[in-house]
């Protein structure tokens, strides 16, 4: 069984858990994009799970991948495999050597250039993700294989350095004693994960040939695609599945499941064009239901309304084979429920998704009602999950079907709370994991 996880909108949808329920029937997991930027949450029994750059399929699968599309702080990282092992004594933990390093460096210079950009500000995370790309297509980036030899490390930060001279002028590092500082833990910092390095593209391939079932975890949202989101507003990295072969070195042909992850309503970090926006009371009201906070910055996060046809474009963008629907359980508690149906302007339909805060002006939204299903009772939520959609309120089934025909694809997963107990699994191809 070969399975893809890809959130299809701004991230946040709760792939985490999905990835977590299914690392069950799935022996590696492989996490092929993204940093310390993205953050996912697992709830089990035992506690509440943070994860950045392990993949938050850690805690059940027997071996977790960090493959070379990533970018990583292997100081960070130290301390993440750490909390995974503590977790999962058994975890085997492999990352590539080929993975390109964030050091100190480049969050200090997304922190300038996130300055730099004024107005046109991105809301960054500030965890040097974009300078580390920017530095890998420069090919100037420094690599994790690089981090056991201290001269090439010295050599590749002044390089880059000298290159972003006008970023870096008037601060510390332009003083030699600061590199070497950092040339100094990096070094002892790969000394550390010097284990746990190989070629991961190698080892997914082998353990493919070998019949393993291997679970790959994408990282942010299909609205985040530095080509397909809505730029500049996006990460600096492609994040739709077709993503994982270039990240990975494992070809998507050989994928057998590509499965999107739909929060039924719709949050974001950051800048940038929101068509179903909520704001006021209504806003806080689902913020605080729904703990709409950044795993990794804290910030609150913008809510709205599932917006179809972004939804529909991202299904397409993805080659989706079916949906995990999330926050079902959270919707339900409001005391309106809309979904957006489509754009117009002047009354003409409007085709594709919003791209520019410019778009936004003359725009109509339209919407769906439906009526609220409540706060559903754990008897309530075990009562769906053992009998199926058919026992749910009839508007909550009502806004499943919905979904489902407006996107051309069913729903094999409903996540009706935190916790892996609460999800309904309708895919009978992944029911084993029940």
């Amino acid at each position: 069984m070969i399975t893809a996880v890809v959130g299809l909108q701004f991230g946040d949808e709760g792939k985490g858990k999905i990835v977590d329920f299914l690392s069950e029937m799935h022996q590696v997991v492989v996490k092929f994009n993204g940093g310390r930027n993205a953050g996912h949450t697992v709830v089990t029994q035992a506690g509440t799970f943070k994860f950045h750059l392990i993949p938050s399929g850690s805690l059940r699968a027997k071996e977790v991948i960090l493959a070379n599309g990533m970018t990583i702080d292997p100081i960070f990282l130290m301390e993440e495999i750490k909390n995974a092992k503590a977790a999962n004594p058994a975890i085997v933990v492999r990352v590539s050597r080929l993975a390109h390093v964030v050091t100190e460096l480049h969050t200090f210079l997304d922190k300038c250039e996130e300055e730099a950009r004024g107005e046109f500000k991105i809301g960054t995370t500030a965890k040097g993700i974009g300078p580390t790309y920017e530095d890998k297509y420069a090919r100037t980036g420094v690599r994790m294989d690089d981090l056991g030899n201290p001269d090439i490390l010295k050599a590749k930060l002044q390089l880059i350095i000298k290159m972003k001279g006008t970023l870096l002028h008037g601060s510390k590092y332009e003083d030699q004693a600061e590199v070497d500082r950092i040339v100094r833990e990096l070094h002892e910092a790969g000394k550390a994960v010097s284990e746990y390095l190989c070629d991961t593209e190698i080892m997914i391939n082998s353990h493919f040939s070998e019949g393993m079932s291997i679970l790959f975890e994408g990282s942010h949202g299909t609205m985040l695609d530095v080509d397909f989101g809505m730029y500049p507003y996006v990460t600096s990295s492609n994040t739709i599945s077709g993503t994982l072969s270039v990240s990975s070195g494992f070809s998507f042909r050989k994928v057998g499941k590509v499965i999107g992850v739909v929060k039924t309503y719709m949050s974001r970090v950051g800048e940038g064009p929101f068509p179903t926006e909520l704001h006021g009371p209504k806003a806080d009201t689902l913020r605080e239901i729904g703990h709409e906070y950044g795993t990794t910055t804290g910030r609150p996060r913008r809510v709205g309304w599932l917006d179809l046809q972004l939804l529909k474009y991202a299904v397409m963008i993805n080659d989706v084979d079916s949906l995990a629907l999330t926050s079902l359980d959270t919707l339900g508690q409001l005391d309106q429920i809309r979904v957006a149906t489509g754009y117009y302007r002047d009354g003409e339909r409007i085709e594709g998704i919003i791209r520019k805060n410019d778009d936004l002006k003359g725009l109509e939204v339209r919407y769906a009602e439906f009526s609220p299903w409540g706060k559903l009772s754990d008897e309530d939520i075990m009562k769906i999950v053992e009998n199926g959609i058919e026992a749910m309120p009839p508007s909550m089934k009502e806004f499943v079907r919905t979904i489902e025909s407006a996107t051309g694809r069913s729903a094999g997963f409903i996540s009706l709370g935190n916790r892996r107990e609460k999800t309904l699994v309708l895919d009978p191809a992944l029911k084993s994991g029940a």
